[in-house]
Parts: structure tokens; C-alpha cells; sequence
């Protein structure tokens, strides 16, 4: 069987056809298509970074409301999104610091509940990585020892 060569356009048509059935699904991990000059459309993906790991928790005193959130620094991170819940370590997430460039972050004074943090990567201006497993959960009480973690 002859190969015809792809006109332009059609090239075109392949690409996209290609990015729709490559798109990942809702949560799952985050690729990249790259369609390299010269290639004559042949596509090639590369996984998204890593999520930063040993993510953890800390109270600043056990008096306050504050706690400080750790992770191990991911290769050629630009910056870092921080994420809390109230709700559980599996869901309920929601960005609370963007931008960070640290491998550690400070809240600010919580409210009284139950927290769970995340950590994401950004490595350059496109790529994420998924969140990260969540820490423990830490407890702001209402009075005595305010910041509990088990």
C-alpha cells in the first residue's frame, strides 16, 4: 500500500482530531501535545509534572490559629497553588494561596473546623501538575488548645 502524503490542511485536520481524542478526562492526570516543526503531524505527549510530595501540616502554636503547610520542592516549579477543605480529605477543595514560589506557606488566622490541605505545581506558564495527596487533619477549636492535629 502507497502512502499519500497529507496535504496542509489535512495535516491540520489530523492534529486536531488528535487533541480531542488525546484531551484527558475530568481529574485525571495533565498531558501536553507537542507537534514538532518538520514532523509531518506526528504528535508525541509527555506527562504533566509530578504533584509536589510529602506534603504536611503543622500548627504554629498550640494557642493559635495558624498552621504552616510543607511539601518537597517539585523539579522546575515556577510557583506552587495551595488548596483547604473543611469538608474531607477526598473533596471540597478550594485554592486559598496562589503564586507561592517557597516549599512552605503560612495560613492566615483560620475559623473554628477541620482542615485538610493540598499543594499543586506549576512549571512554567502552562504546566500543572495534580494536586497532591492531603495532609492530616487538623482541628481549629473554639477555646482551650486551639490547634489540634491527632
Amino acid at each position: 500500500m502507497a502512502h499519500t502524503p497529507l496535504a496542509p490542511l489535512s495535516a491540520g485536520i489530523v492534529v486536531a482530531t488528535l487533541l480531542a481524542l488525546v484531551a484527558p478526562a475530568a481529574g485525571s492526570s495533565n498531558w501536553t501535545l507537542a507537534l514538532n516543526t518538520g514532523s509531518k503531524a506526528e504528535a508525541q505527549a509527555q506527562p504533566g509534572p509530578s504533584p509536589p510530595g510529602g506534603v504536611s501540616d503543622a500548627c504554629v502554636s498550640s494557642s493559635g490559629r495558624t498552621v504552616t503547610v510543607s511539601w518537597n520542592a517539585v523539579a522546575d516549579a515556577s510557583s506552587y497553588t495551595i488548596f483547604k477543605s473543611t469538608t474531607s480529605s477526598s473533596s471540597g477543595f478550594s485554592s486559598t494561596k496562589t503564586g507561592e514560589t517557597a516549599t512552605s506557606w503560612t495560613s492566615g488566622t483560620l475559623a473554628a473546623d477541620n482542615y485538610w490541605f493540598t499543594v499543586e505545581a506549576l512549571v512554567g506558564t502552562k504546566w500543572v501538575s495534580v494536586q497532591s495527596a492531603a495532609t492530616g487533619e487538623t482541628t481549629i477549636a473554639t477555646s482551650g488548645t486551639e490547634c489540634q492535629q491527632p
